[in-house]
């Protein structure tokens, strides 16, 4: 009797290599951290969007109250608001032109609350709006 097997049952394997399988693997997860930080760069554009989006409302309603009020304003100021359940920082910079009846006003925003500030630094600001506001007219009695 012998004892040796077919030649065609030693070529056929049931299954993969340990090689095999670590290749698999390690494509796997170089795939799984690439779509990882693809996820998190989307997330943290999202957010920084929309913390972009809230600061130009509050540079627009600061604008608005600019031209509600008549505000006639010179050099440089800030002012702390509270808006979207937000505190938000202010900055307010005049500009003259060469109408001497109308001046140049650079609206800065900053998000008041460092913790939230996605920019981590002070210095640079969420939003800036720029508005032209004309010298208000005295009411004549």
């Amino acid at each position: 009797m012998n004892r040796l097997m077919p030649i065609d049952r030693l070529h056929y394997r049931q299954g993969f290599t340990l090689l095999e399988v670590m290749v698999a693997l390690a494509i796997f997860a170089v795939a799984a951290i690439a779509l990882t930080k693809a996820g998190m760069s989307y997330t943290n554009g999202v957010s920084r969007l929309r913390e972009q989006t809230l600061a130009h409302w509050v540079a627009m309603n600061t604008a608005a109250r600019l031209t509600i009020r008549h505000e006639w304003l010179s050099g440089h100021s800030e002012q702390q608001v509270n808006e979207q359940g937000r505190q938000w920082q202010v900055q307010l910079q005049t500009y003259d032109t060469p109408s001497p009846v109308v001046r140049r006003v650079e609206i800065k925003v900053f998000n008041a609350d460092n913790s939230l500030d996605l920019t981590n630094s002070a210095q640079n600001p969420l939003q800036t709006l720029v508005v032209f506001i004309r010298q208000p007219v005295p009411e004549q009695p």
